[in-house]
């Protein structure tokens, strides 16, 4: 079972790695999944979420924190090790047929530490703003295909720090609504809409 799976990942890493490569993808996604380019972007959307949204913003900013300090580590130093699973990319396993865009790597495979983060803060968001829905997965999904197209992770590993990452989002905005209510600290001017708040409304009402 172990062998055939692993086949399989193989054979969609080869799909999404080589087979649709283009000169566009080669350009693009070595920017889309490195963590760097993002940070000035992503400060200046926090600036701007705070700016517009106040208490709210420093509700959800605060909670993205704590998931981040959550999956992280979680994919990195207790699922990476325990399950020791070698990159696609690594001298000593590497798929041949593969096109390694950002060189050769030896750290561990399983889960994508990307992935996991990305989809943590993108089930979070999705909990806390559900109309957001589509935008977080989309841009969650862009950034996992990205470490499967530079060659630096197989798809299996993306799809498991997906899982392992809605998990945590999910864990964390479910134990932030728990706390709110039973200590009552949601109000019109701090609560953060989530999956339930279309009833909440129409119950005020």
């Amino acid at each position: 079972m172990g062998e055939m799976l692993h086949s399989i990942d193989v054979a969609l890493f080869l799909f999404f790695n080589n087979t649709i490569a283009n000169p566009v993808f080669d350009a693009v996604f070595p920017l889309i999944t490195d963590k760097h380019f993002w940070i000035v972007p992503g400060v200046a959307a926090a600036a701007w979420f705070l700016k517009v949204e106040k208490k709210r913003a420093a509700i959800a900013i605060g909670l993205a924190l704590v998931t981040v300090a959550i999956s992280d580590p979680l994919a990195v130093r207790i699922l990476k090790p325990l399950i020791d699973r070698d990159r696609p990319c690594d001298r000593d396993a590497l798929v041949e047929g593969g096109r390694f865009l950002l060189g050769h790597k030896g750290s561990r495979s399983f889960p994508s530490a990307h992935a996991t983060n990305i989809f943590a803060q993108a089930a979070l968001f999705s909990c806390l703003y559900p109309r957001a829905t589509p935008w977080c997965v989309s841009f969650a999904a862009t950034i996992g295909f990205s470490r499967i197209y530079v060659g630096v992770h197989y798809p299996f590993d993306v799809l498991g720090g997906a899982v392992v990452g809605s998990a945590v989002g999910g864990l964390v905005f479910l134990t932030f609504s728990r706390i709110r209510r039973r200590f009552g600290t949601g109000d019109s001017t701090t609560e953060v809409k989530g999956a339930g708040s279309d009833r909440e409304t129409t119950a005020r009402r």
